[in-house]
């Protein structure tokens, strides 16, 4: 399996000190798809599955992410994980926000959309976030080191994407990882969420998203789609988790909702393959588990 993806940090700096009233990222998200369908959409009576330009629309493939009814990689849903996921560095913020950081991970042909997601955030500071509806600039906008941001129009779009190969591993065989969830974790495992999952429901959940992101937007090989089993002799010891709640308010479906998963930390021990290393790095980069466009799922890990 092989995904290309870039990664960028966007700087936001307020023009006044803005009282968080909700998850920053939450909210971010939110002004995301709602400017990027202001900015697009051409046909607003229809609904995006229907929509005669659903296939070339922008806010479709970023944010709805429709597919076919007979689709072989999800089989029975009518939409896929998005090309993009949300994450933050710091998970600590000051109230009232004077600054704000987020990395946003593209994947495939999405990174070509980034001068539209770019234009999406400037219309969101433009408009104001919160309650206070509070106004922000984009400082900067970092992907490798470098500012990619010219000018407040223009942005540096000649950058080569980087690749997640599975078949790279690390270049030690490691016996024992411990594993930080950042930010929660959420997966089913025997057809419920919980903490109590064991290192082979969360080698699965993390091929799963490596599956689904490859067959979506990179590349998939015949020998590759053979079902992976997780190692036997892998063990979660030193579980140090817990579950936790966020509160969202979706305006699209007003209605409030609960996003919980697991955080904390733990530790896997056993004979790791080379691609079972290589599951762990992607998941890194691209988040794990359910709703990484909204900032969950966010791992991190070190090896012994």
């Amino acid at each position: 399996m092989k995904l290309s993806f870039l990664q960028f940090e966007f700087n936001l700096e307020f023009l006044k000190p803005a009282i968080v009233s909700a998850n920053p990222l939450f909210v971010l998200r939110g002004m995301l798809g709602k400017n990027l369908r202001s900015m697009c959409c051409i046909s607003r009576q229809s609904v995006c599955g229907e929509c005669l330009y659903s296939k070339t629309c922008v806010y479709s493939y970023i944010f709805e992410t429709i597919l076919p009814s007979d689709n072989s990689v999800l089989p029975g849903r009518n939409k896929g994980c998005h090309p993009y996921s949300l994450s933050v560095k710091n998970r600590e913020h000051k109230n009232p926000l004077t600054e704000y950081s987020f990395i946003l991970t593209l994947f495939g042909k999405s990174v070509e959309y980034l001068p539209y997601i770019y234009a999406a955030f400037v219309r969101a500071g433009n408009d104001g976030i919160f309650k206070s509806r509070a106004q922000f600039r984009i400082k900067s906008v970092v992907s490798g080191g470098k500012n990619i941001l010219i000018d407040e129009n223009h942005i540096d779009m000649e950058i080569p994407p980087q690749i997640w190969d599975s078949n790279e591993g690390l270049k030690s065989r490691p016996h024992e990882i411990l594993v930080e969830l950042n930010s929660p974790l959420r997966f089913k495992f025997g057809g419920r969420y919980g903490t109590d999952f064991s290192a082979q429901d969360f080698m699965g959940c993390l091929y799963r998203r490596a599956k689904t992101l490859c067959s979506l937007y990179g590349e998939v090989l015949e020998d590759d789609c053979q079902k992976y089993i997780p190692s036997e002799s892998l063990e979660i010891t030193d579980r140090k988790i817990r579950w936790i709640d966020f509160n969202h308010y979706s305006a699209r479906q007003k209605n409030a909702m609960e996003l919980g998963g697991s955080v904390g930390n733990f530790k896997i021990t056993g004979n790791f393959s080379d691609f079972e290393l290589s599951l762990l790095e992607l998941n890194k980069i691209a988040g794990a588990g359910k709703n990484t466009n909204f900032g969950l799922g966010q791992i991190d890990y070190w090896s012994k």
